[in-house]
Order: C-alpha cells, then sequence, then structure tokens
C-alpha cells in the first residue's frame, strides 16, 4: 500500500469525502448528523461506511434521509434479527450455523428499501469495506463494483456480520465475509487514497464511555465496540500525524502542492448507553436528536 505522502502526490482529489463508522443501534446517531449535514447543504464526492454506516451510507447516496430516519424511528431489534431457538443454537454447537442471530428480517428490509438505479446515479461514489475470513483479506466495493440488487444486498449484509453474532456472507459464491470494521472500522485511509482531501467523520461512541457489560452477550458486544472504535482512533491519528509533517516542511520539495488535510469529526458528546444489539424506536429517537443538534452545533460554529 502506498505512504500517505506517495497518494497525495500520485492522486488527483476529489473535494471531500464523508466516513461512517459501526456501531449497530447506535447508527441512529449517524442520522442525525446525516440529516444535519443536508440541511447544511453539504455534499460529498465519496462516502464509505463498515456495518451500519455502510447501510446509512446507502440510504444517503439514494438521497433517502428521510426514508431512513423514519426507520430508525420505528425499528426493533427484533425487525432486524431473530434470537436463537434450542435447535439453532445446537446448529451453531454443531458447525452447520454460523451466527447466533437470524438476519434474514434485515436482508428482506434491505431489498424492500434499496433502489439500485438511485444507487447507481447517485453523484457520491460510495465504497464499504468488508474481510474474508478464509484469507483475512479486506475488500473494498464501491459504486462500480455492484451491478445487481442482488450483489449491493449482499455487499451491504457482508460488511454488517458481526463474528459469532451475524453470519458471514458469501460474495460471488466465494469466501466468508465479515464487518470490515473489525479492521479498519472508518476507513480513512481508503478514503486519502482515493483522493479525499477534506474528510467529516462520524464516531459513534462518546471518547469516554465507562460502561460495565453485565451478561456474556454484552461482553461479545463491548468487545466489538472495542476493536471498531480502537480502528478509528487510529485512522484519526493518521491524519493528524500526517498534518504535523505537512506543517513542519516535510514535503517542501515534493513535486505536488501538498496541503493539510481537513478532518471533522462527529461525535456523541456524552455516553450513548446503548449496545449495538439495543435498537428500540425510543432510544433510536434520543439518538437521532442528539446527532442532529450536535452536528447543527458544529456546523454553525463561526
Amino acid at each position: 500500500m502506498p505512504g500517505i505522502g506517495e497518494t497525495l502526490k500520485e492522486i488527483e482529489r476529489p473535494k471531500r469525502a464523508l466516513v461512517l463508522s459501526g456501531g449497530g443501534a447506535r447508527g441512529a446517531y449517524e442520522i442525525g448528523v446525516l440529516k444535519a449535514l443536508c440541511e447544511q447543504g453539504v455534499n460529498y464526492d465519496l462516502a464509505f461506511g463498515t456495518s451500519i454506516g455502510g447501510i446509512n451510507a446507502a440510504f444517503f447516496a439514494q438521497g433517502k434521509i428521510g426514508r431512513i430516519e423514519e426507520l430508525w424511528r420505528t425499528l426493533k431489534a427484533t425487525d432486524i434479527f431473530r434470537f436463537p431457538n434450542i435447535e439453532q443454537i445446537r446448529n451453531i454447537i454443531k458447525g452447520s450455523r454460523w451466527g447466533l442471530f437470524d438476519t434474514s428480517p434485515l436482508e428482506e428490509l434491505l431489498y424492500r428499501e434499496m433502489d439500485l438505479d438511485l444507487f447507481k446515479a447517485s453523484a457520491t461514489k460510495v465504497g464499504f469495506l468488508t474481510t474474508d475470513l478464509c484469507t483475512l483479506e479486506t475488500r473494498l466495493i464501491t459504486t462500480d463494483d455492484i451491478t445487481t440488487i442482488k450483489e449491493l444486498v449482499d455487499t451491504l449484509m457482508a460488511s454488517s456480520a458481526l463474528p459469532i453474532l451475524f453470519p458471514a456472507r458469501s460474495l460471488s459464491g466465494e469466501g466468508f465475509w465479515i464487518d470490515g470494521g473489525l479492521v479498519r472500522n472508518t476507513p480513512i485511509q481508503t478514503a486519502i487514497n482515493m483522493g479525499a482531501k477534506e474528510i467529516h467523520i462520524v464516531l459513534l461512541e462518546a471518547e469516554t464511555d465507562g460502561a460495565c457489560p453485565s451478561n456474556i452477550l454484552q461482553v461479545l458486544t463491548r468487545c466489538a465496540d472495542i476493536l471498531l472504535y480502537a480502528s478509528a482512533r487510529d485512522g484519526i491519528r493518521l491524519v493528524n500525524e500526517y498534518n504535523k509533517l505537512v506543517h513542519s516542511g516535510q514535503f517542501a520539495d515534493a513535486e505536488a502542492d501538498v496541503h493539510p488535510l481537513i478532518i471533522k469529526v462527529f461525535q456523541p458528546s456524552d455516553r450513548v448507553n446503548t449496545t449495538v444489539l439495543d435498537i428500540d424506536p425510543m432510544r433510536s429517537v434520543r439518538l437521532i436528536e442528539m446527532g442532529y443538534f450536535e452536528a447543527m452545533s458544529l456546523l454553525t460554529l463561526v
């Protein structure tokens, strides 16, 4: 992979990229932020997402912010996944089932709501990250790679597959693809590689959370949180370190005119108190409103 300095010299860069991180039920916060961005007329050349961030990005690219907000305000956990019964738990133990939860309700929702024509015609190119459990390859799948509604839904399901909790997905009949966010939750490096010079990032966890798990399911979801958030912070650190090099004159002899990357982070100001699986209309409404008002405050600062 080329270094960040080499990337900037070699690629002609579009203006702005949106990066949406993963976090399950906390994805409602992203909807509030997206609503504020749309109201303020902020447009993006590129949008990247993993897990719920990928699904939100797909709706955003189709211009369906109103529709995804409506869904978040009404959806319950059982509208997205089903809890396993005894027989399904036996199948997990025997190895004939690859996820604790049945995610067919989410798949059915995506088939109902996704519009391939709107997705392909969008001025915002979308990229999704997913990782193959077989080869450990992390793949970027963009708007250009997707030609059918099945490919779009399969990609979204793969990018949303949390190991143990949600089943991995085969793509084009190959591999076991899972949430790429466990490797690269907010794909900031990918945005840079594709030419972004201004990056807006939405994180789904407060800087200090302090939540303690009280059961085994919460332990699993908390472990996913740790991986997702650490990956996001690493991406932001990368940008900050690069900007320090620019300001110190390290690229003074570069052939290209090198400028610092502009980065803006939208993030809950306080503990969210919602795990990745706690999809509930009341919680979602609160998160949407939090994301909206916090984003508006940041966007309107002079």
